[in-house]
């Protein structure tokens, strides 16, 4: 999951066409292919002016993203009023365009006797995009995804926006609406989960058992609301709310149920301050979420199933500090990015049905990655992440009762052409779900888990 071409400096669609001229000689904007291309073939610019390597955004990018994706420089057929007020801007080129991927991954040890220790996956994703202006004011950045894994397409990250520009004692102040499904998906910075490294993984890479909230647990399965200002393109704040996109709405005695409902509202907050300077510029930033969850599951796989209107509820605060780094100039690309996560957990249904030893728990998550790149074309990222947590055995399925793991993570890439990218990926895992070795009691190492994976991304 991945994400695309966005800009900087101009307020939405109504920039001047000479400044916006003067942009793309200053960007030196070639025509070359871009990440998401409805995005350039809408703006006219190169995918470098607005990410480092797709999908890491660059200054210019997230003022793109908090437009509202709707800097243009194509033709359209409009329609005003007698106020000269728009009522209608559609642009001559649908902004639609698409993604695949083609991976092969080798774990160092199957799961059992009768599995397999390679896959391939042609496609392991195949997404279809609208991403682009949808009127003045409005734009969207929609994916639709196949999932080789599953076998059927559903939405993926979505982020539609309403976006407007003003100034305010002669501040330049960016203020918008995002309506979107996976909270972090809308932050402007890869430093956030929707985002993060690695922006790939094999489909078969195991993972721990425990996670955060806000790391991806309600990612497709919410929808929020937020609103959001931007001020001189460096103090960000955003506040919104989340509910649950249920498909169904009943739960019966276990069958059919709808797990990890959101009760009510899950709030959302996210402050961040940006600092740039020459081909410079850093980041720092904090977010977080708060979500009570009707009929949970826990990390072992026990799952309440009561009612979506009475009974208990666990309660989840994850609140979060992130940063970012970035040198860009024409050779050279560095970005480094790490964030922190710490969750309260009150498990008020799981303990009341023994599903845990613990009333509440806790997990924390950090992690860290560096990625350079050399002239865009050669690449390699390092990373390296960590969680802990209490002391659970029933909640985490743990046979030492933590979660805790610890693994790293080295890419190397490159990419013949700026909208295709060639990556080899290796994983290892120095403790996973409590334990270096015997984690699961069956005599399973943590470097059992360790995988090489090669990919092909391709955008068109």
């Amino acid at each position: 999951m991945f994400q695309y071409l966005h800009r900087k400096g101009a307020p939405l669609g109504r920039m001047p066409k000479a400044l916006f001229c003067a942009l793309l000689l200053t960007l030196g904007a070639t025509g070359r292919a871009a990440a998401v291309p409805s995005f350039a073939r809408q703006t006219g610019l190169a995918c470098e002016a607005c990410h480092t390597v797709f999908p890491q955004l660059t200054p210019f990018g997230r003022v793109f993203k908090a437009s509202g994706y709707t800097l243009s420089n194509t033709s359209k057929v409009q329609d005003v009023d007698r106020m000269k007020h728009y009522l209608m801007t559609l642009s001559d080129v649908p902004p639609v365009s698409a993604m695949v991927i083609a991976s092969t991954s080798s774990i160092s040890k199957a799961a059992d006797a009768l599995s397999t220790k390679t896959s391939t996956d042609f496609p392991q994703q195949f997404s279809i995009f609208y991403a682009g202006q949808i009127s003045e004011n409005v734009g969207a950045f929609v994916q639709v995804t196949y999932d080789n894994q599953g076998g059927q397409f559903g939405m993926d990250n979505t982020d539609i926006r309403f976006a407007d520009v003003t100034t305010w004692d002669g501040h330049s102040i960016i203020y918008g609406l995002s309506l979107n499904n996976n909270p972090t998906v809308q932050d402007l910075w890869n430093s956030t989960p929707g985002w993060g490294q690695p922006f790939m993984t094999s489909a078969e890479l195991p993972g721990p058992a425990a996670s955060t909230r806000v790391e991806g647990a309600l990612a497709g399965a919410t929808a929020g609301l937020s609103a959001y200002v931007f001020a001189d393109q460096s103090i960000y704040g955003e506040i919104g709310a989340y509910r649950s996109a249920l498909q169904g709405a009943s739960v019966l005695n276990g069958g059919g149920a709808n797990n990890d409902v959101i009760t009510g509202v899950a709030p959302y907050w996210r402050l961040a301050y940006e600092q740039d300077w020459g081909q410079n510029s850093w980041e720092v930033g904090a977010f977080g979420l708060m979500a009570a969850l009707h009929n949970p599951t826990g990390p072992a796989g026990s799952a309440v199933n009561i009612s979506l209107q009475t009974g208990p509820t666990d309660r989840f605060t994850d609140i979060a500090i992130d940063t970012q780094y970035q040198y860009i100039d024409d050779d050279n690309q560095i970005t480094v990015a790490g964030r922190a996560v710490h969750e309260d957990q009150k498990l008020d249904a799981t303990f009341f049905n023994a599903l845990s030893d613990n009333a509440s728990n806790h997990v924390n998550t950090a992690n860290i990655s560096a990625s350079y790149f050399w002239q865009r074309r050669y690449g390699v990222t390092v990373g390296l992440f960590g969680l802990d947590g209490s002391a659970d055995k029933t909640y985490f399925g743990s046979q030492l009762g933590r979660p805790n793991s610890s693994w790293g993570n080295v890419e190397v890439n490159y990419l013949p052409w700026l909208n295709v990218k060639l990556g080899l990926q290796y994983t290892a895992y120095m403790k996973f779900n409590g334990a270096t070795s015997n984690y699961d009691g069956l005599n399973r190492n943590a470097s059992d888990n360790n995988m090489i994976y090669g990919y092909v991304w391709i955008a068109f």
